[in-house]
């Protein structure tokens, strides 16, 4: 089949195909005015969808705001300064209002400060919220219009529930007009069977519409209010006899205008196949355009041989352009050699840059301590002297906090050491259980301010010594130790250290266990690695971390690793392993 034939056919298809979409059109408007669903039901569905999945998207931020540790930290009456910040998310996100309700005082707040709780019908819905511990969703009335409240728990560190987190996002006009505009069709809400607000202008006559019911999110009922799609539904035959002879017509006539313009334009071809040559240059190929223009006729091929000159013309232009754009290319890619050249310099200075400062921290290591362990030196010797109860108790408190001190500066430098790889083992023989004698007693009074029991043990079977590095040994003890100390409120903390074996290698092991109010499964997981402000770790402090971490390098510098095994409420055990000699 010739291309004349196909183009023709074509023509011919494409004019039936026009026709019967033409002939089938008045159907598919009577049937739905849903855009691009092809059922008033499907759009529906669709609406019904998208409202669940943005009560849902709304509900999940809620959720992750309402762990702020901000709403245990600050006092009751800055909370409104909280949501000031994050009122313009969740309204850009879909919420009408952002309020907070504190148990203890029974008030609630918004970003506007404090407002009477009495203007909301709130008090059956955050009753069950407090009684059942758990998120609820419900629609309520609210400015005389249906709304869905999203209430999400606050809790303090203990777990109790201090308050709750309020999302209102009213279904109001402004949201019906946005369904209107995705369905195409009006969106109402209705109250007991009547028209409460619609998206349209106006409220239609309703016997002409299909009234298709939006179901709810889920865990939402209402028997007072429903989302409705009114969908109508409208049949005209009269004109599709007319539409198909019009289509028809319409095909015909632009069957020949197409046989007419295919025949003129192949005349002209074939004109302009005589003339040109593709492999001539272009100069000449213009000549010979030239030439046919002023002995032709015929209007056509003088608009088509035109056509082609000036494309030549401009071809013959773009060439001597791109000669130029290579040449300035060529520069610019010099250019951005010398540029890289400098931006990698300047990113291999950048990347020294903190190394240099933790070296510079780690030298000054021993400038910094010096003085420090001879203030604890000699708050020791002054310790020895008799003094009445309240000096000697403020001159002990003094010493712990030197302490304190001093342990907090090791962890900051030794994490410096670390990181600038300069930090360096020193084993020698000693032994285990005189060593953890040491720390029981060094530690007991710091347990016995807070009542508890601290106990030390090792195995039976425990060498009489071992060879080890044993002051970094004690300093992941006295880490330890001091956290399970400092967030276990009650009962007792234990150490128990035996022999293990891992990989043919021999390792001694150390276990601390506490009876605090444990550790939860995601903030274990970056127990050891994150120092970021805000962790999943409800309890957790900057300097708390620090020792964690410093204790999980030194392990690992020693031949051996660290872990926790902790549930909620039933306490932590932190471990870790090093490798020794006998």
């Amino acid at each position: 089949m010739s291309p004349t034939n196909k183009s023709l056919l074509a023509v011919a298809a494409s004019g039936l195909l026009f026709t019967i979409l033409l002939s089938i059109n008045p159907f598919a408007s009577s049937q739905s005015t849903s855009g691009d669903f092809s059922s008033p039901e499907l759009a529906a569905e669709q609406i019904a969808d998208d409202l669940a999945s943005n009560v849902t998207e709304l509900a999940n931020g809620l959720a992750k705001l309402s762990n702020n540790s901000y709403w245990q930290n600050a006092l009751e009456s800055d909370w409104s300064l909280n949501l000031s910040t994050h009122s313009d998310i969740y309204k850009a996100a879909g919420l009408s209002l952002l309020a907070v309700h504190s148990q203890s005082s029974n008030q609630l707040y918004t970003r506007l400060g404090k407002q009477n709780s009495s203007n909301f019908d709130l008090s059956q819905a955050l009753a069950r919220v407090y009684k059942n511990s758990r998120s609820l969703r419900v629609l309520q009335t609210y400015e005389q219009q249906p709304a869905i409240f999203l209430i999400e728990p606050i809790r303090s560190i203990e777990n109790k529930i201090i308050g709750n987190l309020i999302g209102i996002k009213l279904i109001d006009t402004e949201l019906l007009k946005q369904y209107h505009y995705l369905a195409k069709s009006p969106v109402a809400t209705f109250k007991n069977a009547a028209v409460n607000t619609i998206s349209s202008e106006s409220i239609p006559d309703l016997n002409q519409f299909k009234q298709i019911n939006i179901e709810w999110p889920r865990q939402i009922e209402s028997d007072k209010w429903s989302l409705t799609l009114l969908s109508k539904e409208s049949v005209e035959m009269g004109g599709i006899t007319t539409v198909l002879i019009v289509g028809l017509l319409i095909t015909l006539a632009t069957l020949f205008i197409v046989w007419q313009q295919i025949q003129r334009v192949q005349n002209s071809l074939k004109s302009l196949n005589k003339t040109m040559n593709i492999e001539l240059p272009i100069v000449e190929q213009i000549k010979r355009l030239t030439a046919v223009q002023n002995s032709g006729n015929d209007m056509a091929l003088l608009e088509c041989a035109q056509a082609v000159r000036t494309r030549l013309e401009q071809l013959s232009q773009q060439k001597k352009s791109l000669a130029l754009e290579v040449r300035k290319l060529q520069e610019s890619q010099e250019k951005l050699k010398r540029v890289k050249s400098n931006i990698e310099s300047e990113r291999d200075s950048a990347v020294a840059a903190p190394r240099l400062k933790s070296e510079f921290l780690s030298r000054m290591g021993d400038e910094i301590t010096t003085p420090m362990k001879s203030v604890v030196s000699m708050l020791k010797l002054l310790s020895e002297y008799p003094f009445e109860p309240e000096p000697k108790q403020l001159l002990t408190i003094a010493k712990r906090s030197t302490r304190t001190l001093v342990n907090n500066l090791n962890n900051i430098l030794d994490f410096s050491k670390l990181d600038a790889n300069m930090l360096r083992l020193k084993p020698k023989q000693f032994s285990v259980r005189s060593a953890i004698d040491e720390l029981s007693s060094e530690l007991s009074h710091f347990a016995n301010e807070k009542g508890l029991s601290l106990q030390a043990s090792s195995t039976p079977e425990m060498p009489e010594l071992l060879n080890a590095d044993e002051y970094r040994i004690k300093q992941i003890l006295r880490n330890l130790l001091g956290n399970a100390i400092r967030f276990t409120k009650g009962g007792e903390v234990s150490l128990y250290a035996d022999l293990t074996a891992k990989g043919g290698n021999k390792l001694l092991r150390f276990t601390i266990a506490d009876t605090g109010i444990g550790i939860t499964p995601a903030a274990q997981k970056e127990l050891f690695d994150s120092l970021e402000q805000t962790t999943k770790l409800s309890n957790s402090s900057f300097t708390g971390r620090l020792r964690l971490i410093v204790s999980k390098h030194l392990a690992e510098l020693m031949g051996g690793e660290i872990g926790v095994i902790s549930e909620i409420g039933q306490g932590s055990q932190f471990w870790f392993t090093v490798a020794y000699t006998e």
